[in-house]
């Protein structure tokens, strides 16, 4: 009997644990699902907060920061593509590669406000939501750290874009999705696709290295061989024939061409005399409703007879003057060296005086970054010091220099030399004033192929720093430039016999076409008393005008092309756009902003934008740069 209260004593107490097992398992249950629901609403709170990679696409108008125009600074319509963090523009939606692209990380978007289109024209004035009366400008700017929690208005920014459109509602909607690209390319979503696509343009690269080291190589003047990969030979399928085709066709269907090259021996029973030749309505290759043409072989005709009649002219000239070779040494007596005194040599001395205000440069820049001068008193000798290298110059040249060829180039080297002097008092002026995070920023930003490692100021106040500027191609100065990675010494081999050829060509025009005639100019002039009539402008116009054209272009691809980049080789200046397609200029205007890129940088830096920023219009400023720049190629073309 105790034994089975006992066991009915064990028996319940084993349900009561199973019924408590149930009841902690139901709980746990509980508190898992509870568990989840919070775990849940956190993720989706998170991926809320977390910002969204944004993409949008459409057409805006870039400011052109380096360009000049009648009308002041131009914008141009550029089609705009804001994707994953990168905001890039591109020529039109045609284009497949862009040309620039901007990462979004520690930039932000900025309001500029507006400015009235004047060729909008209606009664009254227009409310800012009008479409087309109004241009909205925006920018994208390197934020700065120090000065984040300042108010936008107090912030002195560099815009590394700006744009502007002719809709408020535009202009606010890409404003806030360039806000959000900004946010998102501060994450580190952003960097992980950054990496991603690094890999990606890596592999893509070794892929087409290996593929290029595959092929061919490819002979001068040919087109580019094929590359054909391995073919992976399919497995065995059943052929198909289309109906209609006869089978066990012989290897003569294919032939295009007689078996005999001997045309009275083809046989022509399949060209019988019945055989039509006009087969449907078309316009002579001539006339204005034909397709378009290949004009190829015109041009090569063209060129064939400019070379023909450009010889004959040449052929004529030595005929009736003679050759002029033997003068050579006579017309280069100013450069020999002699027993003269030091004046006799211009070039030499004005070299060696070029020393003095570079060095003189020096000295008052190392004194400003040890802080040992206010900024306005070396500001100051800068510029005295600047000036007197060109006034110098000039009275030198004519006082003392009676060789014009002598004088223009002493006088161009100066010129040269005071527009450096100025770049870099100006630019070192700016990088005391800011800070060295900023000038980082910027150069890493804006700057591509730069050294591994970046000056600040005053690090780069250096007597090395200030002769590589002096030496390189370029006139505006600035702390690091865009390097190549070496010296290709083929490629300096080529340009210096390129150049010597170039000032043969020049100097053989000049001697056998050009001075003659100048002479007989001369003569012709002595009879008619110093009158000079309109038949004498009309004949040597044209007798000068083709070799006069041929020494402009000649030296223009001599020094534009071939001196300087015979210079950037050696200075492994990497920048070499010394000029642009000028040739293509539509108006006067293209034609002075892309033929000699240097000087159009140094006026739009240093005499343009400090116009505007006095308060002068962009006329006047425009003006003024063209005035400048009249002065200057008179002085040198002139004062000699």
């Amino acid at each position: 009997m105790a034994l089975l209260l006992g066991q009915g004593k064990r028996d319940k107490r084993g349900d009561e644990l199973q019924v408590r097992i149930k009841e902690l398992e139901a709980k746990l249950k509980k508190a898992k699902e509870e568990l989840a629901k919070h775990s849940g609403e956190i993720s989706t709170s998170a991926a809320q907060l977390s910002p969204a990679p944004v993409s949008h696409k459409g057409y805006l108008y870039r400011w052109l920061d380096r360009t000049i125009g009648w009308g002041g600074t131009k914008w141009s319509l550029r089609f705009v593509s804001l994707e994953r963090g990168r905001i890039a523009y591109f020529g039109s939606h045609r284009d497949a590669d862009p040309r620039y692209m901007l990462g979004l990380r520690g930039c932000a978007v900025r309001d500029e406000g507006y400015k009235p289109n004047k060729r909008f024209k209606i009664p009254g004035t227009p409310s800012l939501t009008t479409p087309g009366a109004y241009f909205h400008v925006f920018c994208i700017y390197t934020r700065a750290i120090q000065n984040f929690e300042d108010e936008d208005d107090e912030i002195e920014i560099s815009p590394l874009l700006r744009f502007s459109t002719a809709s408020l509602a535009e202009k606010t909607q890409w404003m806030t999705l360039i806000s959000e690209g900004c946010a998102y390319a501060d994450t580190d979503a952003f960097l992980e696709g950054e990496r991603a696509l690094q890999e990606e343009e890596e592999r893509q690269r070794e892929q087409q290295l290996s593929m290029a080291n595959a092929m061919p190589q490819a002979k001068r003047g040919t087109l580019p061989p094929l590359y054909f990969g391995k073919v992976v030979t399919p497995a065995a399928t059943l052929k198909r024939t289309p109906s209609g085709l006869k089978l066990q066709r012989k290897s003569s269907f294919y032939r295009t061409k007689a078996k005999d090259s001997n045309a009275e021996l083809v046989d022509k029973s399949g060209y019988p005399p019945s055989k039509p030749m006009h087969r449907e309505a078309a316009p002579s290759y001539l006339s204005e409703e034909a397709p378009v043409q290949n004009y190829r072989g015109f041009f090569n005709l063209m060129v064939i007879i400019l070379a023909v009649s450009h010889l004959r002219l040449i052929l004529d000239t030595i005929k009736i003057h003679g050759l002029f070779l033997d003068s050579l040494m006579d017309n280069l007596s100013s450069f020999a060296v002699s027993d003269n005194k030091l004046h006799e040599y211009p070039i030499l001395t004005g070299f060696l005086a070029m020393q003095v205000f570079i060095l003189l440069a020096y000295v008052i820049e190392n004194v400003l970054s040890r802080q040992l001068l206010p900024n306005w008193l070396g500001m100051l000798l800068h510029q005295v010091n600047a000036h007197a290298c060109l006034l110098l110059s000039c009275g030198v040249v004519y006082l003392y220099v009676d060789d014009p060829l002598s004088g223009a180039i002493l006088l161009f080297h100066m010129v040269i030399l005071w527009m450096k002097l100025l770049s870099y008092a100006l630019a070192n002026e700016d990088y005391r004033a800011c800070s060295d995070d900023d000038h980082i920023s910027t150069l890493q930003t804006l700057v591509k192929d730069l050294d591994t490692t970046v000056n600040v100021y005053p690090g780069n106040v250096t007597i090395s720093d200030l002769y590589y500027f002096w030496f390189a191609p370029t006139l505006t100065y600035q702390i690091a430039f865009p390097r190549s990675d070496r010296i290709r010494v083929w490629k300096v081999i080529s340009l210096v016999l390129r150049f010597i050829l170039i000032f043969s060509l020049m100097y053989f025009l000049t001697a056998q076409v050009v001075t003659p005639n100048l002479r007989q100019l001369v003569k012709d002039l002595e009879t008619t008393d110093g009158k000079l009539t309109l038949d004498l402008i009309a004949e040597y116009g044209m007798r000068l005008a083709i070799a006069n054209t041929y020494l402009w272009l000649l030296m223009f691809y001599g020094y534009f092309h071939v001196f300087l980049n015979i210079t950037g080789e050696l200075l492994r200046f990497g920048d070499r756009v010394f000029y642009k397609d000028w040739w293509n200029s539509s108006d006067v205007s293209s034609y002075w902003r892309l033929w000699n890129t240097p000087v159009h940088y140094w006026l739009v830096r240093h005499w343009y934008f400090p116009l505007v920023r006095r308060g002068l219009s962009k006329t006047i400023a425009t003006l003024l740069v063209f005035f400048l720049s009249a002065v200057m190629h008179e002085v040198i073309i002139s004062l000699p």
